[in-house]
């Protein structure tokens, strides 16, 4: 995929990240949980198409499942980038959304994390590109 289309998901994972941090907000203010688990879900969409994003600047393949990103960015020597994810993935995915685990600050930590990470995708998809 052409880095134009790396670009592409990098600003969609900045929108949906977007929407995300909103909601969430929008979910303490009115305790609303299905808006927060909605959200924490949000942030974690973000952070895979960030990931997908990653790996297909580096390798020019799309992953296709959490396993697929998992092990793409073990083999491209990004084991911080593949535990960030798998923690991220456990605390937005499967405990804020599937399991309903109400912990707002955790998943506000999460989101940051996101933030982060993204920002950090971003910077070196950049300096590769130049």
């Amino acid at each position: 995929m052409a880095e134009g289309g790396v670009d592409s998901m990098l600003v969609l994972a900045e929108e949906i990240l977007g929407y995300a941090e909103e909601e969430f907000r929008r979910a303490l203010e009115t305790k609303d949980i299905l808006l927060y688990r909605n959200a924490a879900d949000k942030a974690f969409l973000a952070l895979v198409i960030a990931v997908n994003g990653f790996i297909v600047s580096r390798a020019g393949l799309t992953p296709r499942s959490h396993s697929d990103r998992r092990r793409f960015l073990r083999e491209l020597g990004r084991e911080d980038l593949r535990a960030i994810y798998s923690d991220l993935m456990r605390t937005l995915h499967d405990e804020a959304f599937y399991e309903g685990v109400y912990d707002p600050e955790e998943v506000k930590y999460a989101i940051k994390k996101v933030r982060d990470v993204i920002d950090e995708i971003k910077k070196a998809v950049s300096r590769r590109a130049h």
